[in-house]
């Protein structure tokens, strides 16, 4: 965390959040109703901080995490035992299906949100069409599909990084993103071009 931002309560972000889904008014309900929750449960409140930490994609230590979730809630969030609370923590986003890994590269230490993000409890059934997300997407605006599809294309270039840099200690920088954009995206841009003049 900067030290020119100022902390924000978790529940103020999900309640935020909220506003932004009255497309989707059973998800609004949702976020709204877990960010109540959050004001009464000081360990909703720091799991659901966890999430908002780990969404960006990059690793984050034990001590940053302990750190940013204190600003927020209190330096007694943690209680006597941080280490066991954490751990708690990060065992119950799992078991909701919250793929939360952990990186040891040099430079790159700590907890991170695997891509994909979350594990299906039920593998679908072959050939069903979920009919709801498919209505769901239609009512985006051309910007808001945009979006999402950048955004999911970055986080999954992020979350390929990371994995390629834990496999390949041994490779450059450079040569971890070009594979990961190779695996990603199928062919680079400087491939699209080049085959583009080509032709």
């Amino acid at each position: 965390m900067s030290p020119e931002s100022t902390p924000v309560h978790p529940a103020d972000n999900w309640e935020q959040d909220a506003q932004h889904y009255h497309q989707f008014p059973k998800l609004q309900l949702r976020l709204a109703a877990m960010a109540g929750h959050m004001r009464l449960d000081k360990i909703a409140a720091r799991r659901a901080a966890l999430v908002d930490i780990l969404s960006d994609g990059r690793p984050h230590t034990r001590e940053v995490i302990w750190e940013t979730i204190a600003s927020q809630l209190g330096q007694d969030c943690w209680g006597k035992l941080p280490h066991e609370a954490l751990a708690r923590d990060l065992a119950a986003l799992r078991i909701g299906g919250i793929r939360i890994g952990y990186s040891r590269r040099v430079g790159a230490t700590g907890y991170y949100l695997q891509y994909p993000p979350l594990q299906r409890p039920v593998p679908p059934q072959f050939g069903a069409i979920n009919w709801d997300l498919i209505n769901q997407i239609r009512q985006l605006s051309i910007p808001e599909k945009n979006n999402q599809a950048f955004a999911a294309a970055h986080f999954a270039l992020k979350q390929k990084q990371l994995i390629l840099s834990e496999e390949h200690q041994d490779w450059s920088p450079a040569a971890v993103e070009r594979e990961a954009r190779r695996l990603v995206f199928g062919i680079s841009s400087k491939e699209l071009f080049t085959s583009y003049n080509q032709h």
